[in-house]
């Protein structure tokens, strides 16, 4: 568990190596597996973080333009609070 932790977060101290070539691939394809892991993962929360921000934008701009549509129309203020 030790090695696959080191070896999955790239930090790879080096006091466990393969000894031969079979161990030599397992370390390969262990080390490809957590590139791609962290590569889905972090592109993953990135577009979660970037989708709620564009939804966040998108709400504060219809925030805005409700309001100014309030203070043009001279809207009730009791039917303002009704539709925000």
């Amino acid at each position: 568990m030790y090695w696959a932790l080191q070896t999955l977060t790239t930090v790879g101290y080096g006091n466990f190596g393969q000894g031969n070539l079979y161990e030599l691939n397992i370390n390969l394809l262990w080390m490809f597996f957590g590139v791609g892991y962290y590569t889905f993962l972090i592109g993953s929360v990135t577009s979660m973080i970037s989708a709620e921000l564009e939804n966040t934008e998108s709400l504060n701009y219809k925030l805005k333009v409700l309001e100014d549509f309030y203070k043009e129309s001279g809207m009730d203020d009791e039917l303002m609070n009704k539709i925000r």
